[in-house]
């Protein structure tokens, strides 16, 4: 069980095979691994002890190789404001499969919930629940805040910088997008500045206006980065004998350029097992 572990080690050891060191020159252009062989799956169930320990036994990673999701709050709450009993024992939990480490939810509202709120709800999560968060999860990003040109390019560069160099090397960040960045600024900044994993698509499998996968384009720039800098998160997919949804998304997922997958049946993320498969 690994506590306060570098994934820069992890990568270039036991699974070294699909992921890159997440420093230095992971982000050049033209660099290449496998696609996936480990899960994101956010995870929002209220801390209900057996389900999460359905979900860590039975993502891919040996080597803490997946990533978990925690929001304890629920919505936009993150941590909180207290440390949350069930919370941490299902946390702590989750460590004792070897398969997948976890990352605190944190909401940015597209670039507008002021640097302080976010860095404040980041904090928690690592004074709540210590030694047992690997990284930050920080969800609705955007190139620009919507309705605007404004830039949101040094807003998530500063907060990647205050996860980097603030909680040793359980500093893993990843973006979620939603929806393909229009470039690739979250990887070319410096190591310092630069994202770990962006979430590159986020929706339903099918279902008209929740921004179906059926209708995604992988933009070509991504296809120069490493797989392993990529996730993708599909939900509202059920599993039916006429309908086998996890099963076909997953088909079309192992033909992308993605490190990290989920497929899961309910639309939201508080239903266990959400984890449907193993793409």
């Amino acid at each position: 069980m690994r506590r306060n572990f570098s994934r820069i080690a992890v990568a270039m050891t036991a699974v070294g095979m699909m992921l890159v060191p997440i420093l230095g020159d992971a982000h050049v252009a033209g660099g290449a691994d496998a696609s996936h062989v480990h899960q994101l799956v956010p995870l929002y169930d209220g801390g209900n002890a057996a389900q999460w320990a359905q979900t860590c036994s039975q993502v891919n990673g040996s080597g803490d190789g997946s990533w978990v999701v925690a929001d304890v709050v629920g919505g936009d709450g993150g941590a909180g404001s207290a440390p949350n009993a069930s919370w941490g024992d299902a946390i702590d939990s989750c460590y004792q499969y070897n398969k997948a480490s976890v990352l605190g939810y944190v909401f940015t509202n597209f670039g507008q919930v002021p640097l302080a709120t976010v860095e404040a709800g980041i904090d928690n999560w690592y004074k709540f629940y210590p030694g047992d968060i690997a990284g930050i999860f920080l969800d609705d990003a955007a190139d620009t805040i919507p309705g605007t040109t404004t830039s949101n390019v040094a807003y998530y560069q500063a907060l990647a910088a205050y996860i980097h160099t603030g909680h040793g090397n359980n500093n893993e960040v990843v973006l979620n997008f939603g929806r393909s960045p229009g470039s690739d600024w979250m990887f070319d900044a410096s190591t310092k500045k630069d994202a770990d994993i962006i979430v590159t698509f986020e929706g339903s499998y099918d279902t008209p206006g929740m921004n179906p996968y059926t209708e995604w384009v992988q933009p070509a720039w991504e296809l120069q980065y490493p797989a392993s800098d990529f996730a993708a998160i599909i939900h509202s997919a059920p599993d039916t004998a006429a309908t086998p949804q996890p099963g076909t998304a997953c088909a079309g997922l192992t033909q992308q350029h993605l490190g990290y997958v989920d497929v899961g049946a309910a639309p939201t993320y508080d239903q266990a097992p959400y984890l449907q498969g193993i793409c």
